[in-house]
């Protein structure tokens, strides 16, 4: 019978390598259920309670009641609620030995914190259709009242055409999420009230800021471009000119060449942008991190 083909041989240390991965891998796993059952948990009782306390306000008693015994129920499925209860108990009576069987059983019983969160550059640099754009973020000291939950950060973007063509900033897009996973869309026209056009190789650099109520966030967006061509006036003038004999003829001649000088001095002012065939696009703005940690400024 014909043989398939060798499967390789994982050697020793692969093998306990892969074993640890996965070994992690179901560390992690179980911690997140304990994170979610604790909290699934903490949540039933806090409605419970919210519930009971409204009730008990407007007088409905009986619900009041049937909605206590509810909580208590759901207390005494708790075997982290049951521990620490016991755990104080054991020790208004002195019962020591007890209380340090239930203060590790209790620590035992606590859900794992969860994972430090990852920490979001305070900078990118994206390029998209030939255009690049480079963001840098700042926190803004001198300017925030972290006791009142204020967080001022400033930002810089440089936007560069790379292509060899002229393009136009129309609208931008930003998407800004603060630490506690808040939301905010911010969409317009242009940046800092311009529509800058970026002849090939030039670059547009601007200032802006973003006030957050959490000390960290992030920024990501969109701007959109069109792309323009650019038409010499002579050109346009050309499809006017009638037919001219004579002396005529001669005196319009002599106005093209000194135009052509002119056009050779004040090329841009002789020169009209008018939208390609190319349809608009959009250029990513990568995300970039707010944080008030990091890059701090007294300005």
């Amino acid at each position: 019978l014909p043989r398939g083909p060798k499967l390789p041989r994982l050697g020793p240390a692969a093998g306990v390598a892969a074993a640890a991965a996965a070994s992690d891998d179901d560390e992690e796993a179980d911690a997140d259920r304990r994170r979610r059952e604790a909290e699934d948990r903490a949540n039933l009782q806090d409605r419970l309670r919210t519930s009971m306390e409204a009730a008990a306000r407007a007088e409905d008693f009986e619900l009041a009641a049937r909605l206590r015994d509810e909580l208590n129920e759901a207390l005494e499925r708790d075997e982290h609620h049951v521990a620490k209860r016991e755990l104080a108990t054991a020790i208004d009576e002195e019962r020591f030995e007890d209380a340090a069987r239930l203060r590790d059983l209790v620590a035992s019983l606590e859900p794992p914190p969860p994972p430090p969160a990852v920490k979001v550059p305070c900078h990118s640099d994206v390029t998209t259709e030939g255009v690049n754009v480079r963001v840098m973020s700042t926190y803004v000291a001198s300017r925030s009242r972290p006791e009142s939950g204020q967080y001022f950060f400033a930002y810089t973007v440089c936007v560069t055409n790379r292509t060899t063509n002229i393009v136009q900033l129309r609208r931008r897009r930003w998407v800004i999420t603060d630490g506690d996973g808040r939301v905010e869309e911010v969409a317009g026209p242009g940046v800092v009230g311009q529509q800058p056009v970026l002849l090939p190789g030039q670059t547009f650099e601007y200032a802006s800021a973003c006030p957050l109520r959490t000390r960290t966030g992030t920024m990501e967006g969109t701007y959109t471009f069109a792309w323009l061509v650019a038409t010499p006036a002579a050109k346009l003038e050309d499809g006017d000119e009638g037919e001219k004999d004579g002396e005529e003829e001669d005196e319009a001649a002599a106005a093209r060449e000194e135009d052509e000088r002119d056009m050779d001095e004040f090329s841009t002012a002789l020169t009209f942008l008018r939208e390609g065939e190319r349809s608009e696009f959009a250029v990513e703005i990568g995300l970039f991190g707010l944080d008030a940690d990091v890059g701090a400024s007294t300005q």
